[in-house]
């Protein structure tokens, strides 16, 4: 009986977690494409999350190719997620931590087109909320 109670709050955190991206909806209907050439490795985007709205962007990485990810915002803690077509799930490539500045590496474990959400946590959002954001991203 304890092992399975502990189970089940486990499967609830986990659940909590995920719906933090589960319940969003994107900003724009296609996401805005990212340019990286093989002269280009830099980007820099500055724009606005209104609550539940994620704003989505795209770019083609190669397998084992680096990406850093870089939020700047006033106040709120916003989440970053990454998703391949050959991945099951997005992966959530932001720091989670108390400075809201957040900055982490992500290896590309594919080669193709990626897709980049960035959006502000479900649970933290304020109703009617908004947060500007800039978000830089590094592709070595």
């Amino acid at each position: 009986m304890k092992k399975s109670l502990q189970a089940l709050i486990v499967l609830c955190a986990c659940n909590i977690s995920f719906s933090a991206f589960a319940n969003t909806t994107s900003a724009t209907e296609s996401p805005l494409s990212i340019p990286f050439s093989q002269q280009i490795h830099r980007y820099q985007y500055s724009g606005v999350v209104h609550n539940d709205v994620t704003n989505d962007f795209s770019f083609y990485g190669h397998q084992g190719q680096k990406i850093t990810t870089l939020v700047t915002t006033d106040s709120a803690k916003l989440w970053v997620t990454i998703k391949h077509p050959q991945m099951k799930q997005a992966v959530d490539i932001s720091a989670i931590s108390t400075n809201p500045n957040q900055r982490d590496t992500y290896t590309l474990p594919f080669t193709g087109q990626y897709h980049l959400s960035i959006g502000e946590y479900h649970a933290i959002s304020k109703r009617n909320s908004s947060q500007n954001y800039t978000l830089k991203i590094t592709l070595n």
